[in-house]
């Protein structure tokens, strides 16, 4: 199978290398997907930078941990009418490592959940980190309904998913934004008000817009728990289509060096996507 990996850890250009490997074998409780697309975050390039010394220990790591594509079989234990089905992958790279940066991808089952049939392989590659990190930092502590919720940084990856979710549960939502580019997201994504983090009187500007009170809630996008609920919250939105999606560049999977240092330069607000397989 086509693949990219990295043998040692470095900058982008000197590490990452796209070629042949062995196709993954499928093992019980697991499906085999034929990727379609492949997510780049900042935690998948932090990894090949090297912030987890011992990931190379057993050889050469084939990265990303989210990505889109059709299950083409599947292994023991595993109901055979899921082969063909369309999936979006979470977690690629949990305690693994081979992600989804390749042709084949095996993977237990749970973390390849039904794509709706309106959402495309580009949109199911930000469902992982993006959409289900945001979906927690808002619900983690419950119901957000009549509430005011703080977004930081509501036009990045994390962000602008918790602005949405945030305003369709209920919420009004106070987001942050330093541009005029990005406050214009904000407010399409459905916040109510739009401060500027940057500003010293950022405090100030948060009030202003509550009239004096305290925020209920405030998101600063850290990844939580409770998967089950984010999986079928994200799901049904995507059968609705009332989620936007913010993908700055969709790539060819040669270039993943070029898409790591996207996300390492820090001005791509929106997702930063490969191309596995443009057939499917």
């Amino acid at each position: 199978m086509r693949a990219a990996w990295f043998e040692s850890f470095g900058s982008a250009q000197d590490v990452l290398q796209v070629g042949e490997k062995d196709t993954t074998e499928v093992g019980s409780g697991e499906v085999l997907v034929r990727m379609a697309t492949s997510g780049i975050n900042p935690s998948d390039v932090k990894k090949r930078a090297g912030a987890f010394p011992d990931l190379l220990d057993l050889g050469c790591v084939i990265p990303n941990s989210d990505g889109a594509g059709v299950i083409e079989a599947v292994g023991k234990d595993v109901d055979e009418s899921r082969i063909g089905e369309r999936v979006w992958v979470y977690q690629a790279q949990y305690e693994r490592r081979f992600g989804t940066a390749a042709e084949f991808l095996a993977i237990d089952e749970c973390r390849a959940p039904r794509l709706p049939d309106g959402a495309t392989f580009e949109v199911g590659a930000c469902m992982g980190i993006p959409a289900m990190t945001a979906h927690r930092c808002v619900f983690a502590d419950g119901a957000v309904t009549g509430q005011t919720v703080l977004v930081t940084g509501g036009a990045g990856r994390v962000g602008h998913y918790a602005v949405q979710w945030a305003g369709q549960a209920g919420a009004t939502v106070i987001a942050s934004a330093s541009n005029n580019e990005d406050r214009a997201a904000c407010v399409e994504a459905g916040a109510a008000h739009v401060v500027n983090h940057r500003d010293d009187d950022f405090a100030n500007q948060v009030l202003a817009a509550t009239g004096g009170a305290l925020v209920d809630r405030i998101v600063d996008v850290e990844f939580g728990a409770n998967l089950a609920t984010s999986i079928a919250d994200i799901n049904e939105a995507l059968s609705a289509d009332t989620l936007q999606h913010r993908i700055a560049h969709t790539l060819p999977l040669e270039e993943i060096a070029k898409g790591n240092e996207l996300i390492e330069h820090g001005a791509t607000r929106g997702a930063v996507v490969l191309t596995i397989d443009p057939e499917l």
